[in-house]
């Protein structure tokens, strides 16, 4: 086998349960705010808004997750394999490989990691037999023990039987020149992130912001009815609103923040486009620092 052969887990039900997934999370910040709209200004505000901040938290997860599987895949070629999903990937020289073989074979099953889903069954569990194993699969039918000198992996590749055989054959041919090891892991890759003293402050300080938005907000809310939101295009003073619309300040604020969080940890990864990760992380600031200062400016204006 000289040509790179693509594998692919069972993708389907693991899809479109957090794609169901994420549109709860998104029904559920709805629901929220529909609460946080209807009621009169009062300190509940504040526990709708953090309601609104841990669903919104919960929504790039189950996102990420299910773009991670969609991206999934398994490569096989002579020199080794190649596994792909998400920010998790695993360059494995088909030299360390000891064995491959279907999880059915084993006497005792295998113990599926802690929050096991379909369509992300990922993390690490500990087998009798084989030590530490971990997980980088989407279906507990379709799973194969590709078990290497320093490591075991369980994946999920949609033909079971078909992916070991080709494997145990590149095994048997053996590589002219070998994969080189290579092993990136979410959370090392979160903390490398995290050492960069650039990153780490402009994430901590739009993070920092966005709270003091929302207390902000928390405050004012309770002490007006109404607040004034500034002038219409003739320079006119607009109609005062209820104080329970600037519910949607530290909502959008938090959108942004994320958002930019999540487009500058894709970007982070290539070192020759690293700088374009800063410039997102630095306009992620902005956000909840404008919408800061209109709320401050806000309290300045009695209606």
């Amino acid at each position: 086998m000289s040509q790179r052969q693509a594998f692919y887990p069972p993708k389907k039900a693991g899809i479109l349960l957090h794609a169901f997934l994420s549109l709860l999370l998104l029904g559920g910040i709805a629901f929220l705010l529909v609460l946080a709209f209807s009621q009169p200004p009062s300190w509940r505000l504040v526990f709708y808004l953090l309601g609104v901040i841990l669903l919104g938290m919960l929504l790039p997860l189950a996102a990420y997750r299910g773009y991670a599987l969609l991206k999934a895949d398994y490569s096989l070629e002579r020199d080794g394999l190649q596994v792909r999903w998400g920010l998790r990937s695993e360059d494995l020289p088909v030299t360390d490989v000891l064995w491959v073989r279907p999880a059915s074979d084993l006497v005792k099953p295998l113990t599926l990691p802690r929050f096991a889903l379909p369509g992300a069954i990922l993390g690490t569990s500990h087998h009798e037999e084989l030590g530490e194993v971990e997980f980088i699969a989407s279906s507990a039918r379709h799973l194969v023990i590709v078990a290497a000198l320093e490591k075991t992996l369980i994946l999920s590749p949609a033909d079971p039987e078909d992916f070991s055989r080709r494997f145990q054959r590149v095994i048997e041919m053996g590589s002219l020149s070998p994969l080189p090891a290579h092993t990136t892991i979410p959370a090392a890759y979160m903390n490398q992130v995290f050492k960069d003293p650039l990153a780490k402050v402009l994430m901590v300080l739009s993070a920092v912001l966005t709270l003091l938005l929302l207390v902000a907000t928390g405050l004012l809310i309770p002490s007006r009815e109404v607040v004034s939101i500034g002038y219409d295009f003739n320079t006119l003073p607009m109609p005062p609103v209820p104080s329970n619309r600037l519910l949607m300040l530290p909502v959008i604020a938090l959108f942004f923040v994320l958002l930019d969080f999540i487009a500058g940890l894709f970007l982070y990864r290539r070192a020759e486009i690293r700088a374009i990760s800063y410039l997102i992380w630095a306009a992620g600031i902005f956000s909840p620092l404008l919408l800061l200062i209109a709320v401050l400016l806000t309290t300045m204006v009695r209606v």
